[in-house]
């Protein structure tokens, strides 16, 4: 049986890729599945990342466009870092893909002469993005694969393959289940708090991202790293932590916003899809200027981190809480409701806020959006842990590099969902085929950094990380520290002011908060996403991908990392400091285990 984790786009099309593979498949999901088409009209926020999403798939499927200007695009917007052979089957089985779900009945938008309206968005140089529903093209898509899903679980001989398929919701993971080092079912807690043991021959983990680790993000409240969590408590090599794409464009809610409130724990911000500006919206700053024009030759449509870094120093040139877009223009060349009619979504969430973009700019400031970071794996979603598969935005194939090309996410889960369910399907027991192979992802394995974490008793015999007398830091605190020193720039003296706060957290925000700050820490310049205000130039020896392993080691004594540009394998030296850097605290998942 292959394991499912998760009901996103990855983990849809790797479950449904896993039956038509010959495999009995179960799919458990947290929350609800959903209804399928015939439910669009439910909230988004209740099904996940994938409904919220309002961008576009990037498929090359326009008679002047080709694979080649995808993949070229792809790898520009990567800053040098994306794995190529992972990006060629992004862009080369992502249009294949798109056309079948077309010819399946994916309800894209049309253009006038009926065939399907292709859009702009940030850094590509076609016009490339499929859309469906105005800006709903995620529950649109999501519901489509939902409806295949159903059909395949309910035995419907039309939709069925060779294997089957169980849906099962309503479940969290609470560990994953290992034996001999290989991956073999979950821990799971249902809604009544009952755990069990659910194994299987294989597990494909597509539980998302991290962006809602930031106070101020777009994603959906429960994308905090879960699955990249379990997965490195497995022993997984996790890698391109410190990536983290900031949207340039997510609303600041009126009524008085500062600066520094921008920092508060908020939860989800409403996306103004990078759409609005492809369609000729323009960014201006406090001043009414057009901060982007001469930044970059594309202005408004440079990549995401070059447009996110830019707004946060314009917000810091002008003390202001935001910058503003101007969406006025669509509206003078397209004529009066063109707005309403492209984003419709966006356009009733505005004026439910009594705002009105078709005759006043509105405030928005860059939030947590995308992580490229996650678990490492090869193009067929192989982990270093064998049987264990990863999907999605919890893995990391270096398909995005540094930067992840607007719209190439939801063409992401279903590629290398796809390809992870196909893998899952055929793999033989206690196999890892790419081990030992001359490969992207062997190499990463074998260069990866393990990173040895102390776990000391605290005052009062409470067994916490390290040796800390200060308060422990609250979930508040935590989430300030994220903010303020993960951000879109980043110093040595602040990812070490982090540190110390996550030391006194047994939270797992401040676990994956951790590694996030070590990654930060390690790379000593500045590329893609990645801006090191200390380091603002690329290093040329950093043009590779960091690796690392967790583990534990018996004791209290902190560890701080110290690491510069390295020949050869990457390593990390460690020395003591006053602070702890903790990793997935060893009380904390026992007591989770034993209420189980």
């Amino acid at each position: 049986m292959i394991l499912v984790i998760g009901s996103g786009v990855a983990g849809l099309s790797a479950a449904l890729s896993a039956v038509q593979a010959g495999a009995d498949v179960v799919l458990v999901t947290a929350g609800d599945l959903g209804g399928g088409a015939g439910a669009l009209d439910t909230d988004p926020r209740a099904l996940g990342n994938t409904a919220l999403a309002q961008g576009g798939i990037a498929a090359a499927i326009g008679a002047t466009d080709r694979a080649s200007d995808h993949l070229a695009d792809t790898l520009l917007a990567g800053a040098g870092l994306s794995d190529r052979v992972a990006a060629e089957i992004l862009v080369g089985d992502g249009a294949r893909l798109v056309r079948d779900l077309l010819a399946a009945g994916f309800a894209a938008d049309r253009d006038a002469s009926g065939g399907v309206a292709l859009g702009l968005e940030a850094a590509h140089s076609r016009d490339r993005i499929v859309h469906a529903g105005g800006d709903r093209t995620g529950a649109v898509l999501h519901a489509h694969l939902v409806d295949r899903v159903r059909a395949a679980a309910s035995g419907d001989p039309a939709r069925a393959h060779g294997g089957t398929l169980e849906v099962r919701e309503r479940l969290v993971v609470e560990r994953l289940l290992t034996d001999s080092g290989a991956a073999a079912g979950a821990l799971m807690r249902d809604e009544r708090g009952r755990c069990f043991d659910l194994r299987a021959d294989a597990v494909v983990l597509a539980t998302g991202g991290y962006a809602s680790l930031y106070p101020m993000s777009s994603n959906h409240p429960d994308a905090r790293g879960a699955g990249i969590v379990l997965a490195a408590r497995a022993g997984a090599v996790v890698a391109d932590l410190e990536f983290v794409q900031f949207h340039p464009t997510v609303l600041v809610e009126a009524g008085g916003v500062s600066a520094a409130e921008l920092l508060r724990p908020t939860g989800q911000g409403l996306l103004i899809s990078e759409a609005v500006r492809g369609a000729g919206a323009v960014l201006r700053d406090v001043g009414g200027e057009r901060f982007m024009v001469g930044r970059h030759p594309g202005a408004e449509l440079a990549p995401r981190d070059i447009v996110s870094l830019e707004a946060h120093r314009a917000m810091q040139r002008g003390d202001a809480a935001a910058v503003w877009l101007d969406a006025t223009p669509i509206e003078r060349v397209e004529g009066r409701g063109a707005l309403r009619r492209r984003f419709p979504a966006i356009s009733r969430s505005l004026a439910a806020r009594g705002l009105d973009w078709t005759r006043d700019p509105v405030p928005v400031a860059p939030a947590a959006h995308y992580t490229m970071g996650g678990v490492a794996t090869d193009t067929s979603g192989r982990s270093s842990v064998p049987a264990l598969f990863v999907a999605g935005e919890a893995a990391s194939t270096g398909v995005h590099g540094a930067n992840r090309l607007a719209s190439n996410s939801l063409l992401e889960g279903l590629v290398f969902g796809a390809r992870a369910g196909a893998a899952a399907a055929g793999h033989r027991a206690r196999s890892n085929e790419w081990i030992g192979a001359r490969t992207a992802m062997a190499r990463l394995v074998r260069e990866s950094v393990r990173c040895d974490f102390e776990v000391g008793v605290g005052p009062g015999g409470d067994n916490r990380v390290g040796r800390d007398a200060r308060p422990p830091a609250g979930d508040r605190e935590v989430a300030m520290s994220i903010g303020a020193h993960l951000g879109i720039e980043r110093t040595a003296d602040g990812l070490a002011n982090a540190a110390s706060v996550f030391g006194r957290s047994t939270s797992q925000a401040a676990h994956l908060a951790t590694v996030i700050c070590i990654a930060a820490t390690t790379r000593t310049e500045s590329r893609g996403a990645h801006v090191r205000s200390d380091f603002p130039a690329s290093d040329p020896s950093f043009a590779r991908r960091l690796g690392y392993r967790v583990s534990f080691a018996e004791g209290g004594s902190s560890l701080q990392p110290v690491a510069g540009p390295v020949d050869g394998p990457a390593t990390v030296a460690f020395v003591p400091r006053e602070y702890p850097l903790p990793i997935f605290d060893r009380e904390t998942e026992q007591r989770s285990a034993s209420a189980c």
